[in-house]
């Protein structure tokens, strides 16, 4: 059995502490949720401080200012402008008559980073969408018993990865011709857990039968319906922002189909923020209760106990607090 040092077993303690602290405030504003706000504010910056002098400062500036550093191609000089460009970001702290010279450093990393981002997301985000909005709207499904069809294209399938991918090739290459795609299933070589998985997929709406095919000549009617689906939102999204006409007659329709399209995309985002959150929170509480430990590291954390310990001692307190320091002490 794998002992916990102590200081360990301590820190889980005050994660779990922590997480109720936060949660109090769910009641209000209490002494309790501000120690832990400060406290995630204050480690935080001073983690990124620390990440930064280490993975920035030092390496990129300090460390090029020392001699063994210096070549006939770029002078030590050529470092002293970062520098003097990052001691003006201070001048507002040391009087406000010089507090202009702050605005030189800003205006060049503003610069500087606008026109890289520009071109990165001309790049990762428009020419991708171009690029996906308007592709063919015919998509064929993928042949297994195609020689032309890939370890890569079979891996984008459901059901499929990259090792059971590797299995029907092998299998293909081995002279065998599969007759429907639920004998994929049955590839030599595969586990059981891999079996069910492409069963599984198999049997899903617009699964692993929909996308693929044992024969030429066939088409995923599910992904040629979503590409058409697709173009027609853009254009009509793109129509509602369009200005130089009143939106009304059949302009009109075409803009409110956009709003409608728009609706779906900021819900669809708003959602999975949603529920990326909910899964942070379950995460959390499986973390406190201790399920998603080993018994043993259990049986030395007891996170429900602590659990039921930091609650009481909250509770208790929260009502200090108000009955007792808050009369005491009005607010002004």
């Amino acid at each position: 059995m794998h002992t916990l040092p102590w200081f360990d077993v301590v820190g889980f303690w005050i994660g779990i502490f922590l997480t109720f602290a936060i949660l109090s405030y769910l009641y209000k504003d209490n002494p309790f949720y501000k120690l832990a706000e400060h406290l995630f504010v204050g480690v935080s910056i001073g983690y990124v401080i620390t990440q930064q002098y280490y993975n920035v400062i030092k390496p990129n500036l300090l460390e090029r200012l020392a001699p063994a550093h210096w070549t006939d191609a770029l002078r030590p000089s050529v470092y002293w402008i970062p520098l003097v460009l990052v001691a003006l970001l201070f001048a507002r702290m040391v009087s406000r008559r010089i507090a202009w010279l702050g605005r030189y450093p800003l205006a060049f990393v503003v610069a500087l980073y606008a026109g890289i981002q520009i071109n990165a997301v001309a790049e990762s985000d428009l020419a991708e969408q171009i690029t996906v909005s308007t592709r063919s709207p015919i998509v064929p499904k993928k042949d297994v018993n195609d020689p032309a069809t890939t370890v890569r294209d079979l891996a984008s399938l459901p059901g499929f990865t990259p090792a059971v991918a590797e299995k029907v090739v092998a299998a293909r290459v081995a002279g065998r011709r599969y007759g429907s795609v639920d004998e994929l299933a049955d590839t030599p070589g595969l586990t059981s857990a891999q079996r069910q998985d492409l069963r599984d997929a198999i049997a899903d709406f617009h699964g692993l039968a929909a996308q693929a095919a044992v024969e030429p000549g066939h088409h995923d009617g599910f992904a040629i319906a979503s590409r058409i689906f697709l173009l027609i939102g853009l254009c009509a999204s793109l129509v509602y922002f369009y200005f130089s006409a009143p939106q009304t007659g059949a302009l009109g329709k075409v803009a409110r189909f956009g709003v409608y399209v728009l609706m779906v995309g900021f819900g669809a985002s708003f959602g999975s923020t949603v529920q990326g959150r909910l899964a942070l929170a379950v995460g959390r509480a499986m973390d406190v209760l201790d399920k998603d430990k080993s018994p043993e590291l259990a049986a030395q954390i007891h996170g429900p106990a602590v659990s039921i310990a930091s609650i009481v001692v909250i509770l208790v307190g929260i009502v200090v607090w108000e009955k007792v320091y808050l009369p005491r002490h009005p607010r002004p």
